[in-house]
């Protein structure tokens, strides 16, 4: 019995001790549980931290420190890989071309990436590319986009963007009917773009057709009827020339000085303004072209006449001024002297989509590249 009760007592000291070191190693593992919950925690909280810090200096137009923070953010998780796209973004935007591709080619090595993650990264190369103006390389990875997402409409835009952008209008045609075929009015501009390579070439019947396409797809694209115009006067079609010129004023008087700068005859430009004074007496640009016309032709009573209407309809210029120092005050040395020093950029071409502004007209804005948001001022 003794040894029976020896064995037991054995028996329990190491149960005993077994369920102690077995508590002890169980305390151990909820500690180390814990303090791993917690620095999860912790270094989850630093990642939304930084990255809301990095959004709100994106937000607050602070390039610089939102890298910073974004780098952060990537330091806390490498795996994050819409912050490594955000941060080559950035660059691009600093204008850092070659940091943002290292950052966003480096993506592509990267065993696990997503086809959708893939796909963004292209896209983001893609743009680098073009920013940097090196088009063929932009064209290579909008490419790939494509060929891993045949349908994706980003893909295409960009493709027929850069192909516009390198002035390769016969290839933008195509991607742009692939796109979106259905925007006429870009369309009849690309047709257009068409016309004046092929008038470039010496191909004026080529340039005639597609200058006349442009008009079928959108018929007031003024941009073309003044090229087919110009096409109609070399071929001797003169009064077609003229009178598809006086309808671009009628259409768009804003931008009537491109037409009736080409009317070389006289008494041709004489009767035009004439008849567009009768038809729109209302409108101011008329007015105003008309008196530079008349300022041209050396009817300067008939300039004055306008000018005045126009001043009392609160329209003012320099260049109303500097012709009315020049035609009637021509004695005075000192004012011709001044007046030579005056701002004389009669007109301000501004882009309504982006605010671009110039004193040339545009029908392309050269820095958003939307086609006919020009909007014109007097000034």
């Amino acid at each position: 019995m003794g040894n029976v009760a020896t064995t037991l007592n054995s028996l329990n000291s190491n149960t005993i001790g077994l369920i102690v070191i077995a508590f002890i190693l169980g305390m151990i593992i909820s500690y180390l549980i814990m303090l791993g919950k917690q620095k999860k925690e912790s270094i989850d909280k630093k990642k939304l931290e930084s990255y809301v810090k990095g959004i709100n200096y994106i937000i607050e137009d602070e390039t610089d420190k939102a890298i910073k923070e974004l780098t952060d953010t990537a330091k806390l998780d490498p795996d994050m890989v819409d912050i490594y796209i955000s941060i080559g973004n950035l660059f691009r935007k600093k204008g850092e071309i070659n940091r943002a591709l290292i950052i966003h080619k480096s993506l592509l090595a990267r065993p696990n990436l997503s086809k959708e993650k893939k796909l963004e990264v292209y896209l983001n190369i893609g743009i680098d590319y073009r920013k940097a103006g090196l088009y063929d390389r932009a064209k290579e990875y909008f490419k790939n986009a494509l060929s891993l997402s045949p349908k994706n409409t980003m893909a295409r835009k960009l493709i027929y963007e850069v192909y516009e952008d390198s002035k390769d209008w016969e290839n933008a045609l195509i991607w742009h009917k692939r796109f979106d075929g259905s925007d006429k009015h870009v369309l009849a501009h690309i047709y257009t773009e068409i016309g004046k390579q092929k008038m470039l070439e010496n191909k004026p019947e080529e340039a005639k057709k597609n200058f006349e396409r442009a008009i079928k797809e959108y018929k007031d694209c003024i941009d073309a009827m003044l090229n087919l115009g110009d096409i109609y006067l070399n071929f001797g079609k003169i009064e077609k020339a003229y009178s598809l010129w006086e309808n671009v004023c009628k259409k768009r008087p804003e931008l009537c000085n491109l037409a009736l700068q080409r009317i070389k005859d006289v008494n041709v430009l004489k009767k035009t303004i004439v008849k567009l004074l009768e038809e729109l007496p209302e409108d101011n640009f008329i007015l105003f072209f008309a008196a530079q016309t008349y300022f041209e032709l050396g009817e300067y009573e008939k300039m004055l006449s306008l000018y005045k209407l126009l001043l009392k309809r609160g329209i003012k210029s320099t260049i109303m001024l500097k012709h009315y120092i020049e035609t009637q005050l021509k004695n005075d040395r000192f004012l011709n002297l001044f007046v030579q020093t005056l701002d004389t950029a009669a007109l301000a071409y501004t882009c309504v989509n982006c605010g671009y502004s110039t004193s040339k007209p545009f029908f392309k804005c050269p820095k958003c590249k939307s086609w006919d948001k020009v909007k014109v001022d007097i000034r």
